[in-house]
This record gives structure tokens, sequence and C-alpha cells, in this order.
């Protein structure tokens, strides 16, 4: 027994060196254990060093636990390989994974993911004829930038198994898809709309309705699954529909897309023609987490589930490092909560304030102990904003773990901002005076942008990282950003460049003068106990550029 674990720790060892992100798991008892996690895998999927001995269902909600299962199931079953391409734990929209399941023996199995980009080369999806996934999300982009009195409807559609056994030997699944697209397409043509492929039977489409038009989404689940003749033989194609309504500003397209995924997720769990609404404020209901998140989130802080991650900003002239923290809640009932599912939660309850606070006292502590760390963004809710006497209470805090208030850098998102101008420009003003500098992050999402870089007392802002994906010299985002850049010197304010993950990016932004660069070419949100090796690492990435824009 020891020589075959001995050997199966050999095996995991290469997968690792090959492939990174690499799990061990286990069937025991009718549940899929975690016997190995690597390092890259627990980055990716948000789990914790106690997820080892736990099953999927431990650790996942259950509409995510039965979407992995089924992999593993599948594999146990027919004893051969599963391969999909699933966009599951993906953070960009235009990032998909490849996962292999391999079964190893009857009880253990090994799985690897592959991270790669979903095609950008062609503007037309072969298979279908559709406009190509990364077309959609530009053409969504612009959809999100004008909204008007009627909102946009999301739809991410699956298409369930073909359970005729006949009819999956003699036609591929590509088929099916094909016919998929064009019922879709029918249905959607007397509407402002647009229809894509994202990978292998899924789809994706966004229509302007409002919620009053739901009926309209029970329309089009029915005409796709219209009976009709394949080989002599009725067919009856059905879907899980995730839908999420997009009635404000401030969402981005990655929040938009995973709302509407995790919704379909919902809906494919309950089985057959299904539909499923993704709605923030009932998360219990709606997305199917076991237990409440707002009833979890008031003992989070207690149960010590709230960790700090930090990501580095670095200064494109000196090269000096500092930092934003990042909330992330790993909850024992919930597992990895992501920040868009309970930030709002918190907000609408009014508990913001205690994590906020949370989080000002730990960055502060963290800072006081380090010894190294000069400075750190801290993001802050509006409503802690509102508190009576908050400046008071930060300079406390600051004179407790004896840091000057000029470390820590007050991050307001721009769609949060205060209606009441005037309040907003007192706070503001009272906060600088106290010696803490203020920044406003994802700059220039909302029509009202240069006029806040006009009248608000601000140190920084941080333009968002949708102006920086898509960015070279003869680009529109390249316009956008240089206006800014112009305006903001000209007023005095820093400019941080989020998003940067290429070295052209960097570069670009280095040439037009940003003043600091953020994003995954440095590092990507870690926690505090590698921070010191990540400094060295991101100090060694400027150096580089550094002496390639200087040749």
């Amino acid at each position: 027994m020891e020589e075959k674990f001995i050997a199966l720790s050999n095996v995991i060892k290469a997968f690792e060196h090959m492939y990174g992100i690499v799990f061990l798991m286990e069937f025991n008892q009718q549940q899929f254990i975690y016997r190995f996690v690597s390092p890259k895998a627990k980055e990716l999927a948000s789990l914790n060093d106690d997820c080892i001995g736990k099953s999927i269902n431990d650790v996942y909600p259950d509409y995510i636990a039965e979407h992995i299962r089924a992999l593993y199931e599948e594999a146990r079953k027919t004893n051969k390989p599963v391969i999909v391409q699933d966009k599951f734990n993906m953070e960009s929209v235009n990032e998909v994974a490849k996962l292999v399941v391999i079964p190893i023996s009857e009880v253990y199995f090994i799985s690897y993911t592959e991270r790669t980009l979903i095609k950008e080369a062609s503007k037309i999806d072969l298979l279908t004829g559709l406009p190509s996934y990364p077309i959609f999300i530009e053409n969504l982009e612009k959809s999100l930038n004008n909204l008007s009195n009627q909102p946009v409807v999301l739809f991410y559609i699956k298409l369930l198994p073909i359970n005729k056994q006949k009819l999956r030997k003699e036609m591929n699944q590509g088929t099916f898809v094909i016919e998929l697209a064009k019922r879709i397409q029918a249905f959607i043509q007397i509407e402002e709309a647009q229809l894509a492929r994202v990978i292998d039977d899924e789809m994706i489409c966004f229509i302007k309705m409002g919620r009053g038009e739901g009926s309209k989404i029970t329309e089009l689940q029915l005409a796709i699954s219209e009976p009709f003749l394949r080989s002599g033989i009725k067919v009856v194609m059905e879907t899980a529909i995730g839908v999420t309504f997009i009635e404000v500003e401030g969402k981005t397209v990655n929040t938009l897309i995973n709302e509407a995924y995790h919704a379909m997720l919902l809906a494919k769990k309950q089985k057959g023609n299904t539909i499923s609404v993704f709605n923030e404020h009932r998360q219990t209901a709606e997305i199917g987490l076991k237990p409440s998140v707002e009833n979890e989130l008031f003992k989070a802080i207690e149960r010590e589930e709230f960790k700090l991650f930090f990501q580095p900003i670095v200064h494109v002239e000196t090269g000096k490092v500092h930092y934003e923290a990042l909330l992330r809640w790993f909850s024992a009932k919930l597992g990895s909560v992501p920040p868009d599912a309970f930030i709002v939660v918190a907000e609408n309850n009014g508990y913001i304030k205690e994590i906020d606070a949370w989080v000002i006292e730990n960055v502060c502590k963290t800072v006081a102990t380090s010894n190294w760390i000069t400075k750190v963004s801290i993001n802050l809710s509006t409503k802690t904003l509102e508190l009576t006497n908050f400046e008071q209470t930060l300079l406390t805090i600051c004179q407790k773990y004896e840091i000057h208030p000029n470390q820590i850098e007050l991050e307001l998102t721009e769609h949060s901002l205060l209606d009441d101008e005037k309040v907003l420009i007192n706070k503001l003003c009272s906060l600088r005076k106290a010696g803490f500098q203020v920044a406003i992050d994802d700059f220039g999402m909302r029509h009202a942008s240069f006029n806040y870089l006009r009248v608000l007392p601000v140190d920084k802002i941080k333009i968002d990282k949708a102006f920086i994906e898509d960015i070279h010299q003869d680009s529109k985002e390249y316009v956008i950003v240089t206006s800014i850049l112009s305006l903001a010197q000209k007023l005095g304010v820093k400019v941080t460049a989020e998003g940067i993950e290429t070295d052209e990016q960097a570069k670009l932004m280095m040439a037009v003068s940003c003043n600091e660069l953020q994003g995954y070419l440095f590092s990507k949100p870690v926690p505090v106990d590698v921070l010191m090796k990540m400094e060295q690492h991101t100090t060694d990435k400027w150096k580089k550029l550094k002496a390639e824009t200087t040749l």
C-alpha cells in the first residue's frame, strides 16, 4: 500500500510540473474527497488549506458542487478520461478552462486545468455563423454605456444532453448547437438583441427588455423546445437558462456574465427545461447557497473568516511599491464567497460598517508590524464615509498603531459616490486635512467622471481596467485615457492604470506619463505572508520594463 501511495505521489508531482492546476480526488462513501490540491489550484478555485479531507459538497454550494461532481461521476462510471471546456472559476470574460478528469484507479482521480484565451482572431463563430464571443462582449459593453429607461436582460443558455442513443451515434452535438442557434436567432430577430456562442453548447444573448416582459424568457425556451425530426426520430431540445437583468450602471461585463452563468448552473441543477433569475438580494432562494449569506455574514468576523489579500501598485518613475488591500471571505459553511456576492448584502443590511472597520483595523496593524510597507489603499463604502466623526475614528486607529495617516489611502468607487455633492466635498476635505489620501476607483465608467475630477478634492484617480484591456495607440481607449491623463496632470491629480496584464500595456502607459501601474502583470492579490517575495518580483519586473522603455 505504501508503494502505491509513493507512486501516486510521483504521478501528482509530474502533473503539477506540467499543468500547475492539479487536484487529486478520492471516491469514498459516495463522495469525492479532496486529497491533494496544488497551490495554483487553490488560488484558482479560492480554496483554503483545510479543504483537504473535505468533499466537493462540503466546500461548494449545492448548485456548484453538482456541476463539478458530474464530471468526476462520468469519469468513474465510464473509467475513461473526461475532457470539457468551461468558464467556471475564470475571472476574465475572454478566458476559458479546459478541464481533464482522469481515473487512475477505482477510487482515485487526477484532474488538471489549462487556462486559455478564447480566440479573438475571427469575428465570426465558424460553427454557427454568429458573431464571435469577443465581438459580443464589445457590443454588450457599448449597451452598458448607453443604458436608457429600458434595461437589458442577459441570458446564458446551456443545451442539455440529447438522450437519444441512436441520434448521438449518427449526429454530433454540433448539429444540435446549430439548430439551437437558428431557433434563438429566429426568436430575437424582431428585438434589439445579439447572440453568440461562448463554448461548445453554451450560448449567451442580450435583449433590451424589462422585468415586466419576463414572459418572453419562457416563450424563448418554448421556441427552443419545439419538437423536430432527425433521422426519423422526434427530438426535443431542453435548455437551462440563467438570466440577469441589467437595470443600473456600475456592474462590469465580467460580473454580469458570471451572474447569468451561475443562474444557469442553478437552472441546470433543477433538471429539464428550467429558467433561473439571478437576484443578488435573495442569494439563498435564487442562487442556491445553502445557508443564507446574510446570516453567515454576521458571524464572519467572530469566526475569523475574513482574510486580507494585497495587490501591488508600482510607481512608474521610482519603482516604489505600495498596495491595495482586498477583502476575501472564506466561509466555513459557504466556502469561498466572492466579494460581489456579499458586499452588496452587507451594504443593504448595514453590516458593511463593521466590515470596513475590521479592514481598517487590520490594514493599520499590518502596516505597523511589517516595518517595510509604506502605504496601503483601502476600499471604502460610502455607508462608512457617512458616519459621524469618521475622520476622528480613523485617526484614533492610526495613533493606536503608531502609523501616519499618509500611509493610508482611501478608495471610493465612482458609482457609489454620495448624491449630495456638498456633503461629499466636505467629507473628502476633512479626510485630506487629517492627512489621509483619497482616490476614486473605477474612474471613467460613468458620464459624470470628468465632472468629479473637476470638483472633488482627491489625490488620485484609478482608470478602470475596461479602458486598458484593448488599448493601443490607434484605439478610442487610447484617446480617452490620454485625455484623462492630460486633465489630471493639469489639476495636480495622480493617475493609476488598473488591469495591466501585458508588457505592451505597461509600456504604453509609461510612455504617456501615467503615474502608477497595477495589474496581474506584476502580481495577483496575495496574502501578507508572501508579500515581501512578491514585492521583489514586482520591483524586478519594473526594472526590466524601465530598461526596455529607455533604450
